[in-house]
């Protein structure tokens, strides 16, 4: 059975206008509406017809399920959302005493979004590259990738980003994959942004946000995981002038 729900729907549609990058202006444009309508739709104030429902879908490419399915949470069913609302992000991590840069390419289609991932690049080239998929709920995305052109020693890697961490246009999460020496199993802090980094200084401030500090050190012995608090952004922002 559908969702009749008014607010349910309202914030329904409100979520994938926005995950689609499109304002409320645009929205009403696209469909006859004024932006004022919009809001009211979207604040559940007035509950659209079937028809301008059907063309709420259609302006955000989206199944008429999505937004009248069963409850809320079918939101978190949806998971082939780009959340980023970009279709190019760059991925910073620590190896060594340095910072890997990676390029993350996401082509999205109806059912999947896939995506390339160019590892460890440079002002000429890259190391390597992975392919995968991106899969997203309401609070967290999942990329999970193999080595494109080969597999050695089961290459494999999975970058969880917080979604409700962004900073400044930049996302925190966990890279998990292998370490360049051992090739046994890491976990390190990682950053996702749609910039490209290339300066020493701002590198050098990305290298200290992405260091394990005392704080994470003695959350892990208290708790027995490292878990990113998005209350409580300090936790794992690290200050940089400490």
């Amino acid at each position: 059975m559908y969702d009749t729900n008014m607010e349910n729907l309202g914030k329904k549609i409100k979520y994938f206008r926005k995950s689609k990058n499109i304002s409320a202006e645009e929205l009403g444009r696209i469909i006859g509406k004024s932006k004022t309508t919009i809001n009211r739709y979207e604040s559940s104030e007035i509950l659209p017809d079937i028809l301008t429902i059907l063309e709420i879908c259609n302006a955000l490419n989206i199944d008429l399920n999505n937004i009248c399915d069963i409850c809320l949470h079918d939101i978190e069913k949806n998971s082939n959302i780009n959340p980023f609302n970009s279709n190019l992000l760059y991925l910073y991590y620590i190896s060594k005493n340095g910072i890997i840069i990676s390029s993350i390419e996401i082509t999205e289609t109806k059912n999947t979004n896939y995506v390339l991932m160019k590892n460890g690049l440079t002002s000429k080239s890259y190391k390597q590259e992975y392919s995968g998929v991106l899969e997203s709920n309401y609070n967290t995305a999942f990329i999970c990738l193999t080595n494109a052109i080969s597999n050695p020693g089961l290459d494999k890697f999975q970058i969880e980003i917080d979604l409700h961490s962004k900073i400044d246009n930049m996302y925190y999460g966990m890279f998990l994959g292998i370490s360049d020496n051992t090739h046994k199993p890491t976990a390190r802090k990682c950053i996702l942004t749609n910039k490209l980094i290339t300066s020493i200084e701002k590198l050098c401030l990305l290298f200290e946000e992405l260091k394990i500090s005392k704080e994470d050190s003695q959350d892990m012995l208290e708790t027995k995981y490292w878990d990113m608090k998005t209350k409580k952004i300090k936790d794992y922002v690290i200050n940089v002038n400490n």
